[in-house]
């Protein structure tokens, strides 16, 4: 299953050897920098909600894909989250069920300010025995948005091919 192996290179990344998330692969649009991530969870002075953010992800919590969403916002805005062009945005919408949230999220991926793609369900349970929450969240948001970029790229071809 692609999330069991997704985990797996998530939970094998290190946390200094590595700055950030980004393979040497081609056309890499979507990557993290763990550096920054970090600089930012030490700050001594406490001018950065990010540590906040840290405690408030609760995997056994209804709030989980909303806290997760805060989470992935914030990184966005502080350059933690990176994505280049084609990407224009990496989002997370939590889901519900019924009238009420499940703690789950997709993975919202925006390519050209024109088309949205949206992952399958992640359920909290992925992330209830994680070591370092924080950085397997971003690890699963990555892989998952540039997956899903990928699958877009591949549909496109296939699309083209077929059509000639």
């Amino acid at each position: 299953m692609f999330l069991k192996a997704l985990l797996r290179a998530a939970l094998a990344w290190p946390r200094t050897a590595n700055p950030t998330m980004r393979s040497d692969g081609p056309g890499l649009t979507v990557w993290a920098d763990l550096a920054r991530l970090d600089h930012l969870a030490a700050d001594a002075a406490g001018t950065d909600e990010l540590p906040t953010l840290f405690t408030l992800m609760n995997p056994g919590g209804r709030d989980f894909g909303t806290d997760v969403a805060a989470f992935i916002e914030h990184c966005s805005e502080q350059q933690i989250l990176r994505f280049a062009a084609p990407v224009t945005a990496v989002d997370i919408e939590a889901t519900v069920s019924g009238d009420y949230r499940d703690g789950g999220f997709l993975v919202m991926v925006t390519i050209a300010d024109r088309i949205t793609m949206a992952s399958g369900q992640l359920i909290p349970q992925v992330f209830r025995d994680a070591d370092d929450l924080p950085r397997q969240v971003l690890a699963v948001v990555v892989d998952v948005a540039d997956h899903a970029y990928r699958e877009f790229l591949q549909t496109a071809a296939d699309l083209a091919a077929s059509a000639s």
